[in-house]
């Protein structure tokens, strides 16, 4: 018989944490024992979404250090920086699943570059597994300690890594333009100093060629890869809450085309439930990820001979947050894997 895991939240009341409370009530093996944030303690959960009106749950509190010894996993959705000390005083029998970017770099250097901060617990970034779930399950399973990849990443990797694996594309000419809805910036788009523009009738583009993403998606690309990957990459935010679609342009090596790409990443995911692969005939969306942890991938031919456009779409909130951390915590205590999750 399948152990209850009791559970706590971290950052429980922005859009991510909402989203993985959401998730994890429909969990019959999670008891969710602790909900913290930073204001607002004291708080029904219920008063920052009215979904939660008439479910049992803790009221909202105050990190407590102690408390996190009682729990088998603490999920934390935070500002980069402060998993770093919930993993230091955690106990090695506690797994920590991180929605933020603390353990995705494996370089403290190259994490204080990108996110102006020391790296603060460099003996648990060593052992950190990075959990894109269908790609690093076997890693995942083992370690107590699972680095959530970004919403950006997740969208662009899914279809990239199995072609870099099999050198089917040019690594030095990958160019990613990506759109996402207004919660992927967080609650901070509320923030009219942040965010002059009107966000409900406006694209804007940001983090032009610097955006903290980047080097996530270079890391695990190379890892790959004979050789070291950088992309071209340009997100925007969109007028919709939440939901993503990424279009990737890269060059086919030769003896490769759309068919041949289609065919090997239908077989290579053939066995994943949240991953579809779709042909020319489709024309993916994100209405269809809405509310869902899946990721649709579409293979097009582009006019120019030996190039192909692939398109990438996910709900940032779930597959790029929130439901891969469930996926993962299934994957970690071997339940099965689509446990309270939609495909």
């Amino acid at each position: 018989m399948k152990k209850i895991k009791n559970i706590a939240i971290a950052g429980a009341t922005g859009f991510s944490g909402i989203e993985l409370i959401k998730i994890l009530l429909k969990h019959p093996y999670v008891r969710i024992k602790y909900l913290f944030a930073q204001s607002n303690t004291g708080k029904p959960i219920s008063f920052f979404d009215k979904d939660f009106k008439n479910i049992k749950l803790p009221l909202v509190s105050k990190f407590n250090s102690e408390a996190i010894q009682e729990v088998d996993t603490i999920f934390t959705a935070l500002p980069h920086g402060e998993s770093h000390f919930i993993s230091n005083v955690m106990n090695s029998k506690t797994t920590l699943i991180d929605l933020s970017a603390d353990f995705r770099l494996d370089d403290k250097n190259i994490f204080q570059t990108w996110y102006k901060t020391e790296h603060k617990s460099v003996k648990n970034q060593k052992k950190a597994v990075y959990g894109l779930s269908e790609i690093n399950r076997k890693n995942i399973s083992k370690t107590n300690i699972i680095a959530c990849p970004g919403c950006y990443p997740t969208s662009i990797l899914l279809p990239l890594i199995p072609l870099i694996k099999r050198n089917m594309i040019n690594a030095n000419t990958i160019k990613a333009d990506s759109k996402s809805g207004y919660s992927g910036a967080g609650k901070k788009i509320y923030d009219k100093k942040l965010y002059p523009n009107n966000i409900y009738e406006n694209i804007g583009i940001y983090g032009v060629a610097k955006h903290r993403h980047m080097p996530e998606i270079d890391q695990e690309l190379s890892k790959f890869s004979k050789k070291k990957i950088q992309i071209s990459f340009t997100p925007h935010i969109i007028p919709t809450f939440r939901g993503m679609i990424s279009t990737i342009y890269v060059d086919l090596n030769k003896n490769f085309n759309d068919k041949k790409i289609y065919k090997y990443l239908l077989n290579y995911y053939k066995k994943d439930k949240f991953v579809k692969i779709f042909n020319n005939n489709v024309m993916i969306n994100t209405d269809a990820v809405i509310n869902t942890n899946s990721c649709h991938i579409g293979i097009y031919n582009n006019r120019f001979k030996g190039q192909l456009i692939i398109a990438s779409a996910i709900d940032n909130l779930v597959k790029g947050a929130a439901g891969q951390a469930v996926q993962n915590f299934n994957i970690k205590y071997k339940f099965k894997e689509d446990l309270a999750l939609k495909a």
